[in-house]
């Protein structure tokens, strides 16, 4: 199924089934009143005209989670090649747009997979729609610029985050996102998320940045941790190190006022934890024996036995098995490398269903859950507390796991069960507890029993059990003090000053303060406890960002456009891009996978590489296996010379092997290529070059082509603009 049709089949369904309804509060703006707003506003804004041929559907939200109540509307056209998807959200009380979309699947228009137009430009496109929509709050917001919120991922498509600003500072609950197509320079999308009722403290009488930044890491402790190392992203740990990870029970910001600690919700009562004592542990532990793997794998029937059994101990109702499969070393993290039964089953009479997995050579739960597809009403008293919940966990642990007790910590902080919303008291539907695994005092991040008790009825909603029982732990003899820890984690983090919600109150008095606290707090998260360098989160060594502008590299360029499209799309970097260097091989490809989408968790479907100079630790490793899963090249054991130049003739192959036109280039004998070095281009390279010329991709100079000179950056970068404009289906 193509992406279009998984879209289109998801719209649907989202159409019948709609979202859960909870009218506990009637609007202020009648449904023909906000349907004639949205009618108005796709027309004055997006150009958009609705007809009589366009189904639509409307209805009245006011959702649990919800702050506000909004007339959601939904306008569709499929016939013949027309697919068009439009939606509109109005909110109830003061008639204000919240949201515009618009999707046309018209199979007749050519869909571009760059843009035409660069960033820059769109930009100018999304604040003057700004300033229309939204005059008086467009004077409240600044562009969020980052990597998270404004990057523009694959396609024609740019994103625009804009936060709100109270005093000139950010307020980063409140922001309006605007998606620009950037070929046409048309609205795709527009979203207004505001609250009217915040209260903001002045900005008066702020205390230093730096005395801040100080009290916080005044009351941040560095924990060591054991963690996995998966550097080439299979999936499969290449080991296990020790890292510092920063700790704080109080939460990471800082009064901007008075300089105190702030927690999330606000309270300043003693934090309780809960735990059972060694003795406690060692009377579970001596009550069950650590199950040994059996000398052979359980059979189907003694699975379903072994299923049923746990099954009955959970689940109070009646139910029955309708589904079990043997499964053996899947990717999933907690069923790795391991052989494994796993059955379904449904509860009879009960909107309810559930799954079990086991071990098939020890017959130890993996994982247990259970499903309502009906959620009772919001209003509900929970059948048991967080502290009652957490003996229940204990006692799945006693029952099921308490051969190793002695490994985990059972010392738990007790979690809010409810938060309020607009002053109604919402009690959380089930209390969760994390056991993680513990060797030598040091917890063990990858491994850990998760159990998960529902509050309505006291009843196990889940089981989750990682453990690795062939795991060897490496020795922390040599590791960095703490405090040498806790220097290089706050000296690679910048600081902020930012307006926050804070308080978990009954009233509904909504009251915004100023705090300090981390900037992209989760760019980076831990230490490593040998070499005391900052890591990322996939492990690899940690660079602040660089906030240099390398455009002047572009500035007077002939291809200046070409080359600012692309970087505004992240193909190339233009700290590293140098336009008149040859390009190396590695280059390139980073150049055309960085097209196709460069994620390195995808990068584990390629299982080993076979090339002899590429280790598991090299630094472009993931750029690689990518390259392979894309099919642009193949795994061979060979030398992959990863820093050799590529030729022009070979940069032409790379192309067509991008747009997915290798079969035209494959056609033996129907092309003239008329460039006056034709004889001395590779017959195996012909079809590539000849595709490109035709479609426009590569031209010679002077009637040459120069197959045999080594491609450049900006050669390589301009073909590959070309290309994406030819269009990708």
């Amino acid at each position: 199924m193509n992406f279009k049709r998984i879209v289109l089949t998801i719209f649907t369904v989202f159409l019948v089934l709609g979202s859960s309804i909870l009218s506990f509060a009637e609007p202020n703006v009648s449904k023909d009143e906000a349907k004639k707003a949205a009618e108005n506003a796709l027309k004055n804004y997006l150009g958009v005209e609705l007809d009589n041929k366009f189904e639509s559907r409307i209805e009245f939200r006011n959702e649990k989670y919800r702050e506000r109540s909004a007339w959601s509307m939904d306008w569709y056209k499929h016939e013949d090649n027309i697919d068009i998807d439009i939606q509109a959200e109005i909110d109830s009380d003061n008639g204000k747009i919240l949201e515009l979309r618009y999707y046309n699947w018209n199979n007749n228009e050519k869909n571009s997979a760059i843009p035409s137009m660069t960033k820059e430009e769109a930009k100018k496109i999304a604040d003057d729609f700004l300033n229309q929509i939204n005059p008086v709050e467009s004077k409240k917001v600044k562009l969020r610029d980052d990597y998270y919120f404004s990057q523009r991922f694959r396609g024609e498509n740019y994103r625009f985050n804009y936060v709100r600003q109270e005093n000139g500072i950010d307020f980063n609950t409140d922001s309006i996102d605007i998606e620009i197509n950037g070929s046409t320079g048309k609205i795709q999308s527009y979203r207004f998320n505001w609250d009217y009722d915040v209260k903001f403290e002045d900005n008066k009488n702020i205390i230093a940045k730096d005395k801040a930044k100080q009290v916080l890491k005044d009351n941040t402790d560095m924990k060591l941790v054991y963690s996995d190392v998966d550097k080439n992203n299979d999936n499969k740990p290449d080991n296990i190190k020790s890292f510092y990870k920063p700790y704080n029970e109080k939460g990471f910001l800082v009064d901007a006022k008075n300089g105190v600690m702030l927690r999330w919700d606000g309270s300043k009562e003693e934090l309780n934890y809960k735990d059972i004592d060694d003795k406690e542990k060692e009377k579970i532990y001596k009550k069950i024996t650590k199950p040994q793997k059996l000398s052979k794998e359980l059979t189907e029937k003694e699975a379903k036995d072994r299923i049923n059994s746990i099954a009955k101990d959970f689940i109070k109702d009646d139910f029955e098995i309708d589904r079990l499969r043997y499964e053996e070393d899947d990717e999933y993290f907690i069923t790795r490398g391991r052989k494994v039964w796993e059955a379904r089953f449904n509860i009879k009479d009960k909107d309810r269903d559930g799954r079990v997995s086991i071990d098939a050579n020890t017959g130890e739960i993996i994982s247990f859950d259970t499903y309502y597809f009906n959620n009772e009403d919001e209003d509900f008293t929970p059948e048991i507390t967080w502290s009652q919940g957490y003996d229940k966990a204990v006692d799945v642990l006693s029952k099921y796991y308490g051969y190793n007790i002695k490994e985990l910590d059972t010392k738990l902080l007790e979690q809010n069960s409810y938060h309020y919303i607009n002053g109604k008291k919402i009690n959380a539907d089930s209390y969760y507890y994390n056991f993680a695994r513990i060797n030598n005092k040091i917890k063990y991040e990858n491994n850990n029993i998760v159990i998960v008790i529902n509050a309505r009825n006291g009843d196990v909603a889940e089981v989750r059990y990682t453990w690795d029982n062939d795991i060897e732990f490496p020795k922390c003899d040599n590791v960095i003090n703490k405090d040498k820890a806790k220097n290089v984690y706050f000296e690679n983090r910048d600081f902020e000053l930012s307006y926050n919600i804070i308080g978990n109150k009954e009233e509904n008095d909504k009251k915004a303060t100023l705090a300090y606290g981390l900037k992209d707090m989760f760019e980076f998260d831990r230490v490593d406890a040998i070499s005391g360098k900052a890591l990322g989160y996939n492990g690899e060594e940690f660079n602040k960002k660089d906030d240099k502008d390398y455009s002047d590299k572009i500035k007077n360029h002939w291809a200046k456009k070409e080359l600012t499209i692309l970087s505004d799309s992240n193909i190339i970097d233009l700290k590293t891009f140098e336009p008149n260097n040859e390009i190396s091989k590695i280059d390139a490809l980073k150049m055309i996978v960085n097209v196709r989408g460069y994620s390195p968790y995808r990068a584990r479907d390629v299982k080993d590489l076979k090339f002899k100079d590429i280790k598991n630790d090299d630094e472009d490793i993931s750029y690689i296996k990518l390259a392979v899963e894309y099919g642009f090249i193949e795994n061979k054991e060979e030398n992959f010379n990863k820093d050799a130049k590529i030729t022009r003739e070979e940069m032409a192959k790379m192309i067509i092997k991008l747009i997915d036109k290798e079969d035209m280039a494959k056609m033996k004998g129907v092309y003239a290529l008329g460039f006056s070095d034709e004889a001395s281009i590779d017959q195996s390279y012909k079809g590539y070059v000849a595709v490109c010329k035709g479609m426009g991709i590569i031209n010679g100079d002077n009637s040459s082509f120069r197959p045999k000179d080594n491609a450049t950056m900006t050669e390589m970068a301009v073909s590959i603009y070309k290309a994406l404009s030819v269009g990708i289906k």
